[in-house]
């Protein structure tokens, strides 16, 4: 994997910006659409992408070939609306030894990316949320910070022994945020998604279905799986 928020900086440029004053019960990325429609950034060539059917609707495959790229859609969304944030996403193939604790490495089955802030060529370390699908052996809900980036923390949902399944993640992103970061969310800029296989060479492919909003009512956190 090649320096993550490089994407950010691209992804400045890109049209499909969605302005809004609130995050209540609204789209915030379909990934089939930003196949055509958001800003793709290529670190180390570009992974094959394909959009399929699944549970409610069309997914977006990404399937890397010794690759490392991923696809960018810009908004401008207050960060302490997102309580309630939820995505279905599936990883059919996982690589059997990466593991984000160690750069050599550092491959990803999925990644979902929440990007806080507008990164630069002068500053690229904004605060970022990365949800994470890897091989690394640690417990699922598991956070841990970025050895590339001081201001990236990544939190792993799942592991090698949910390979094959449908998952649907709840999180709220603002709580998320203050556990990782400190202090309040700032407004999110950019959501990616993200998976390669440069550091290992191992196979993996993964599947994103729509990112969502689900109201801004209670708080909560939940995952639900279907087979």
């Amino acid at each position: 994997m090649r320096c993550l928020l490089y994407m950010a900086v691209i992804a400045l440029t890109a049209g499909n910006l969605v302005r809004t004053a609130s995050a209540e019960d609204r789209i915030l990325a379909d990934p089939a659409q930003m196949l055509s429609a958001a800003r793709r950034a290529a670190f180390r060539g570009v992974n094959s992408y394909t959009v399929e059917s699944g549970p409610g609707g069309p997914f977006l495959r990404s399937t890397p070939h010794g690759t490392a790229s991923g696809l960018y859609q810009e908004l401008d969304i207050e960060g302490r609306d997102l309580r309630a944030v939820r995505w279905n996403w599936r990883v059919d193939i996982l690589h059997a030894r990466a593991d984000v604790r160690d750069i050599a490495r550092e491959d990803f089955g999925a990644m979902l990316m929440f990007v806080f802030g507008e990164p630069s060529f002068f500053n690229r370390d904004v605060p970022t949320l990365a949800y994470v699908w890897t091989s690394t052996p640690i417990a699922n809900g598991t956070m841990l910070p970025s050895l590339r980036f001081q201001s990236l923390r990544y939190v792993q949902l799942r592991g090698r022994a949910d390979i094959g399944r449908w998952f649907t993640e709840t999180r709220d992103i603002s709580a998320d945020f203050r556990a990782a970061f400190g202090y309040e969310p700032t407004r999110l800029r950019h959501i990616a998604i993200f998976n390669d296989n440069d550091q290992t060479g191992e196979p993996t492919s993964a599947v994103f279905g729509t990112v969502r909003t689900i109201g801004n009512g209670p708080a909560w956190i939940r995952s639900e799986s279907a087979r």
